[in-house]
């Protein structure tokens, strides 16, 4: 298989931790949304980050319709979801505030990094940082040990934690790591797995992206 995309982007990073934890050997083209644009639109029409080509050559769109690919043929004991009602339910909604807490994060630095100089709306801006905080205290209140669910590390966790070190890394004037202490080191847990070791975040392909942190 082959990950289309660049690690300093939480959506691609989440989808390539996945396939290890899922055991699938894969390849990367590393492109930028940004600079390799018209070559984007060719793997992808909508010209966004993650895709994943199959060995069938099949390509699949979107880190949540991946990741529930994978799921849905992984081995059971491998499953990060569960198939019973009431649990999946609980577990895919904590993941869908995760990615969607990456997303908010996500438009928060284009404001920074891709708006024309003196076009940036500082209200918008609030907006999204209110966006940022009210989720963030939403999931810190929902979490009381070392995974969201006493089943063990889930989907939920997978998107949660790669969100948080994303926030970290592009908005720490935030202070995230203070103020959601039990995110805080949900994240380091997180990080401390073998899957996650073998993804480390890239700012090194944010900077050659034009994507720069806020301080």
């Amino acid at each position: 298989m082959i990950l289309v995309g660049q690690f300093d982007s939480p959506f691609v990073r989440r989808v390539a931790i996945a396939l290890h934890h899922y055991g699938h050997p894969f390849e990367r083209r590393v492109l930028s949304v940004f600079k390799d644009f018209d070559e984007m639109l060719a793997i992808n029409p909508m010209g966004k980050v993650p895709s994943l080509i199959l060995d069938d050559g099949e390509t699949l769109f979107d880190s949540r319709a991946i990741i529930e690919y994978l799921d849905e043929t992984a081995p059971a004991e491998r499953r990060l979801a569960p198939y019973q009602q009431p649990e999946r339910r609980r577990v895919l909604q904590i993941e869908v505030v995760g990615v969607t807490l990456a997303e908010k994060i996500y438009e928060r630095g284009i404001e920074h990094n891709r708006r024309a100089p003196g076009t940036s709306d500082p209200i918008w801006r609030r907006r999204l940082e209110q966006q940022i905080g009210s989720t963030c205290e939403w999931l810190e209140d929902r979490l009381s040990g070392d995974w969201f669910f006493e089943e063990g590390f889930s989907r939920a966790d997978l998107a949660v934690a790669v969100a948080m070190q994303y926030l970290e890394r592009v908005l720490p004037m935030l202070e995230s790591t203070v103020r959601y202490p039990r995110l805080h080191a949900h994240r380091l847990c997180c990080e401390s797995r073998e899957a996650f070791a073998a993804v480390r975040d890239a700012r090194d392909e944010a900077l050659g992206s034009g994507w720069t942190p806020e301080t």
